[in-house]
Order: structure tokens, then C-alpha cells, then sequence
């Protein structure tokens, strides 16, 4: 896109930010900066549009949600907004990169970004400061967060509690640390200590981290802010270290979400709220059911319908449940596929549904077989991608027709604009070479366009032959009912999107793309294939229980 010229401001946009760190400065304030934009705006004729206001918001973070809705609206098609107002350019960004990045596509619509305490002229000496002032800020912001840290890893050794929330069964509380100075610390919240106590002793009888949250969620015992039980939740509170009394801070990095490692973990004393035999129990129990510390809980191969089964209740996910008994190798008895929101979550929230896995494997091996890859409905497919297949290519045609169109016309104006200069005693300054520039970037562009599309072929005309289909009907009856369990999971996500479960009942949603593709490269290995799903055809079939 070309840039446009720098025009009368008229119409601008205030954007205020303040972060943690900010806040305790006063000159920095929301109302400080608003006051300063406004005073600014008046001075100069200015009309502020609209005020946006980022509060507890960092300047390095590029996902701000008041930044970004500024940053919309001044790039709509009919923004009626000259500039963006701002009281210092960190307000804009800490950053040095995004900065420059945002502001030149904002300059490219005509909005600049101008900075109450750090006027620049529009030139090269004043982008050249401009420069310097977001590199400035980006330092400071550096430095600011290493300062944070320290003082942060500061507060946690002398015991106190830093930003981040108090773990389940604690409060964070003010105390008062001289004058009028206070900091916070971890002291027991009594109701939630209790409900952590009943969560470990039904854990500890047998019930399982699913069963624990699904009793929790019949009783109508939420977590905090009326969260229902999950699965992931109880192991959450389980392994927390904090109910016997020692808090850590500094698990993560804050930068990368990271674990660190534990030696540069930050022990916080705190009171215990469970006994610690309760909790040693507990723990001993998690190593034992870990799958991570306990090979064999699940099967040494990846399941063979594992990422194809969706749950028609909830939509989620499949996944293995077991039971029974452990054999000498780990493997339990009785292992079923079942939703994996029930599991986590118990009946509550969904009502699940369990299927053996050998039984339902082969109930959809068979079907797909017999019924999804019949002759009859592999012609079905085929006319299916026959169709799309026109319709992309007249699509693909129409638009490289457009585009040798545009073509012809630059090439037509480049001629003009030659004829006119070679015709004239003009200086290329008055015949407008800025132009031809530009009639010449545009060819390039388009010229390299058109060689990168690829043309849209059509399907190999041996496609459609009876004895092709028959053919590739047999090596899917053979692969399908074979034990070759890894050459059938690679088929079975080739040919098959998802299979919706709904009780007895499976929906079978086919690729008809990665159907074509097998057929038309004739026994190719079906691990070269990078065909698309354009299409999607569903089959019903029913499952024995």
C-alpha cells in the first residue's frame, strides 16, 4: 500500500495506558495523562474523538484489548481520526520494534502518532529522535522489569506474598510491615482448608482425582468463583505443597511460562492446614496411578481411534478409560473409550457414555469397510470432488484471468507514459517518474503473483474407471481388517475427519479429498499424501454394544 502524504490534523485519538508499575507514579496517572492530552489538544485546535483508556496493562504486551480497539477503529475504511495523542511515547509502546512496526501502518492510513512531552519533527532528523526515544523506552522498560524481579524475589525471601493469587485453602492478608506500609502473607481460609481435607481423604479411599470432582459437583461443591470440579482442578490443589505449610514462589519464568527448575523455586513459610501424613499419603498414591511414573496404565501404542472420536453430547474428545485389575506388565483389565469431559468432570457436566475399545475398533473398522468405501459410495465421493474440483477451477481461472488483465493495463499505461515522455522535451520530474515507479512496482508484484499460483488440475481420467474403484475398495476392506494396527491409524486419518458418537450410534464424517488422493496416485505410501479437505460427506452406521 502506498503511504499517504502527511495532512492537516483535525480528528485524533487519546490513548492513556498505565501498568502495575505505573501506578504508583503520580505524574503518570490516567487522569495526569488525559489532563496533559487535553490541555495539548486545545492548544493546538485538535478534536479528541474518542478516549481510550488501558489500565494495569504492560507496554511490551501487543495484545492489549483498549490499545487494539484504537488501532482498529483508526485503520477502518472511514475513520474519520488524523492522529493518535499519547502523553509519552511508553504510554504508545516499550518496545522498540512494535513500535515502529504499529506506527508505520498506521502512518500508511494517514494517523500519526504524536507524543505530548516528545514533539519530533516530521523529517529525518525528527524520525531519527523518535527512534531513539522508543529505544530509551524499551531500556527502561528492561530495566524496570529486572528491578521488579529482584524486589519481587526480595519480597518472597523475607516470607511475603508477591502478585499472584493465594493457593486453595489460603487468604492473602495485610500486614502492616512499619508506618503506614503494608504487604501481604498467606493465613488459612478455613472453609476452603476443610474442603481441601474432604477432596484428600475421598482421593486417599479410592476415588480417583474424576470420581472426587464429579462427587464434588453432585453435591453442588464448587471450587472458587463457582467453578465446576474438573479433574485437572483436584490434582491442581492435590500437589500443592502450601497445606503443609511451605508456599512457592518462582515456579515459572515469567517471560517464557517456563518451569523453572526447583533450586530457584522460593520456599514462603505458611501454616499448615492438612497433617502431613494425610498429604505424604496422598502423593504416594498420585506416583502410583501417574501414568508418567507408572508405565503400563496405558497402552504402549498410540490408540488407533485416538483424535477421530467426538463425543455427540458435549463435542469433546474421546479418551481411554481403564479399570480392573493390573496384570504383571501394569496393563489393567477392562479398558474403554469414554468422553474425556466425563472423565475429568463426571456425570454433571456430561453424561458420558463407555465402549470397549476392542469392540468399538472393530465395529468401525468393519462399517467403514462395508458401508463408507462401498463402489456405491466411492462414485458418490467422486462426483462430490468432480463438482468442487470444477469450482475451484473456474474460480483459480477467473482470478489469473483478472490478474493478466490488471497487467495488461499497467503495461498499457507504461507504453503511454513512454510515448508522452519520448514525445516531449520535459525532465523526467515533469513527466511524473514517481509514476512509473510505481506502474512498474505493480507489474512486478502481479507478474510474481501470477508465476506462483498453480494451476488446478483436473482429476486423472483413470479416476472414474470401475475397476480403480473396486480396486481401491479392496485395499481398504484388506488394511481395515488387517492387525496392521499403524498402517491402519495412517488410513484411518487420511480417509476419516471425525466420528461423532451419539450413544449407538456413530457418525461417520468422511475426506472425500484423502479418498481421491489414494485413488489417483495409484498404491502411493499414504504418508506422502498433502491433499486438502475441501469435502466432507457423513455416513451413519450403528455400533453393537
Amino acid at each position: 500500500m502506498k503511504t499517504k502524504k502527511p495532512k492537516p490534523i483535525a480528528n485524533v485519538y487519546a490513548y492513556v495506558r498505565v501498568s502495575t508499575v505505573d501506578q504508583a507514579e503520580r505524574d503518570l496517572s490516567i487522569p495526569a495523562q488525559l489532563d496533559a492530552i487535553r490541555k495539548y489538544c486545545r492548544e493546538r485546535g485538535y478534536t479528541i474523538v474518542e478516549e481510550f483508556k488501558e489500565e494495569g496493562a504492560s507496554g511490551r504486551d501487543d495484545r492489549r484489548k483498549e490499545f487494539g480497539r484504537m488501532v482498529q477503529a483508526a485503520l477502518a475504511p472511514k475513520a474519520n481520526v488524523d492522529a493518535i495523542i499519547v502523553y509519552q511515547t511508553s504510554r504508545f509502546f516499550r518496545n522498540a520494534l512494535q513500535a515502529r512496526v504499529y506506527k508505520e501502518r498506521l502512518k500508511k492510513d494517514g494517523v500519526a502518532v504524536l507524543s505530548v512531552c516528545q514533539e519530533v519533527t516530521d523529517d529525518a532528523m525528527g524520525r531519527l529522535i523518535e527512534g531513539i526515544f522508543e529505544l530509551i523506552d524499551q531500556y527502561e522498560s528492561e530495566i524496570n522489569g529486572m528491578r521488579t524481579m529482584a524486589a519481587m524475589r526480595q519480597n518472597a525471601t523475607l516470607g511475603y506474598l508477591n502478585g499472584s493469587k493465594a493457593p486453595f485453602g489460603f487468604n492473602a492478608v495485610e500486614v502492616n510491615v512499619g508506618g503506614d506500609r503494608t504487604k501481604r502473607k498467606l493465613a488459612p481460609n478455613q472453609n476452603e482448608a476443610e474442603l481441601l481435607k474432604e477432596v484428600m481423604r475421598l482421593y486417599v479411599a479410592g476415588a480417583g482425582a474424576k470420581a472426587v470432582a464429579e462427587t464434588l459437583n453432585q453435591r453442588s461443591v464448587s471450587y472458587r468463583n463457582n467453578r465446576p470440579w474438573t479433574k485437572n482442578l483436584v490434582l491442581k490443589v492435590l500437589e500443592d505443597e502450601s497445606c503443609v505449610g511451605t508456599y512457592y514462589w518462582g515456579k515459572t519464568d515469567a517471560e517464557t511460562g517456563e518451569e523453572n527448575d526447583r533450586e530457584d523455586w522460593i520456599p514462603i513459610p505458611c501454616e499448615p492446614i492438612v497433617p502431613k501424613d494425610l498429604f505424604a499419603l496422598v502423593e504416594e498414591i498420585r506416583a502410583k496411578r501417574d501414568p508418567k511414573k507408572s508405565p503400563g496404565r496405558l497402552s504402549s501404542s498410540p490408540l488407533l481411534l485416538a483424535g477421530l472420536l467426538k463425543c455427540g453430547t458435549c463435542g469433546s474428545s474421546y479418551t481411554l478409560e481403564s479399570s480392573g485389575k493390573e496384570d504383571p506388565t501394569g496393563i489393567r483389565s477392562y479398558r474403554y473409550y469414554n468422553c474425556s469431559k466425563f472423565f475429568r468432570a463426571g456425570k454433571s457436566q456430561c453424561p458420558g457414555h463407555r465402549y470397549p475399545t476392542e469392540r468399538l475398533e472393530r465395529a468401525v473398522l468393519e462399517h467403514v469397510a462395508e458401508h463408507v468405501f462401498s463402489v456405491e459410495q466411492v462414485r458418490e465421493l467422486l462426483k462430490e470432488i468432480v463438482e468442487v474440483n470444477g469450482l475451484l477451477r473456474k474460480r483459480s481461472t477467473d482470478q489469473r484471468d483478472e490478474w493478466r488483465r490488471q497487467l495488461n493495463e499497467i503495461d498499457r499505461a507504461i507504453q503511454k507514459w513512454q510515448r508522452s515522455f519520448e514525445a516531449s522535451n520535459a525532465t523526467l520530474e515533469e513527466v511524473g517518474i514517481e509514476r512509473l515507479k510505481e506502474l512498474r512496482k505493480q507489474k512486478a508484484e502481479l507478474e510474481e503473483t501470477i508465476s506462483k499460483v498453480v494451476p488446478i488440475s483436473s482429476p486423472p481420467p483413470h479416476l472414474y474407471k470401475t475397476e480403480t474403484i473396486e480396486t481401491f475398495r479392496d485395499s481398504i476392506r484388506e488394511v481395515f481388517l488387517s492387525d496392521t494396527h499403524e498402517l491402519t491409524r495412517n488410513y484411518l486419518r487420511i480417509l476419516i475427519d471425525k466420528i461423532v458418537l451419539h450413544g449407538d450410534v456413530a457418525e461417520v464424517v468422511v475426506r472425500t479429498e484423502g479418498a481421491a488422493a489414494l485413488m489417483a496416485q495409484d498404491g502411493a505410501s499414504p504418508g506422502t499424501l498433502t491433499g486438502p479437505d475441501s469435502v466432507l460427506t457423513s455416513v451413519r452406521g450403528w455400533l453393537r454394544r
